[in-house]
């Protein structure tokens, strides 16, 4: 079938597979490296994020747990922000060889990696506390996004299958919207790694403590900007089906 064709395999899939595979390795490795190292702040994973959202201001933001590992995340209809297990609890790369020379963690206390992760995650709180317009942009297209990346690419198909043009159309319009969001989904997670990089300087982690978690929040930044770029691809790889089907 043409839309598993050479063309698909070499300009669409291989490309996806190549840069997520590799923004997911640089993410687990620079993770595992620096959730070896102390902060230095003294604090677990769930008083730190107390701590954190209280100097914002932002008292009415709860805290839970979350299972899985990297699964942390905020949720700005709920005003939650969850914790995974394995950052709450160090388990990723917790070792007695820190990197770099740097003091290994020791038990209750919060890596490199933990921290940043949850100032992250304090970063898009504090987005949402403050109405950040691109935070707000992505909440307005969540809908539109999740039905396009799902319906979209069977709409062109079908509509190339049964030579029905405009449900072609269709498809690569509302899978448009999905890419439209990962687009709008980079200055929402650049500008919390920033707010977080601020947080953690505040709380004294400075020098190379700091530049670990500049690591960890770049690494994880890479994963978004990856998912962008096989957006970009796979809707070129779409607009060429439809209208390269027109000749």
């Amino acid at each position: 079938m043409f839309f598993f064709s050479t063309d698909y395999l070499l300009w669409v899939l291989l490309p996806t597979i190549l840069l997520t595979g590799w923004a997911a390795w640089r993410v687990r490795s620079t993770y595992g490296r620096w959730s070896k190292v102390d902060s230095g702040i003294g604090l677990n994973a769930f008083d730190f994020a107390r701590r954190l959202l209280d100097r914002q201001g932002l008292t009415d933001v709860r805290i839970e747990p979350t299972p899985g590992q990297l699964t942390d995340h905020y949720d700005p209809r709920g005003k939650v922000l969850r914790v995974s297990q394995a950052v709450a609890s160090g388990q990723i790369g917790r070792s007695d060889d820190p990197a770099r020379g740097a003091p290994s963690v020791p038990s209750g206390n919060l890596s490199v990696a933990a921290a940043a992760v949850i100032a992250h995650e304090v970063g898009h709180a504090l987005q949402d506390h403050q109405r950040d317009p691109w935070m707000q942009v992505r909440s307005v297209i969540v809908p539109a996004a999740q039905i396009g990346s799902n319906l979209g690419p069977w709409l062109v198909v079908g509509g190339l299958i049964f030579q029905i043009e405009g449900l072609a159309l269709a498809g690569l319009l509302a899978f448009g919207a999905a890419v439209v969001f990962t687009l709008v989904t980079l200055p929402v997670e650049i500008g919390a790694s920033g707010k977080a990089l601020a947080f953690v300087e505040g709380l004294g982690m400075v020098g190379e403590r700091q530049d670990g978690a500049r690591a960890v929040l770049k690494a994880a930044a890479w994963t978004y900007v990856a998912a962008a770029l096989t957006a970009i691809l796979t809707f070129l790889y779409y607009a060429f089906l439809v209208f390269g089907r027109r000749d």
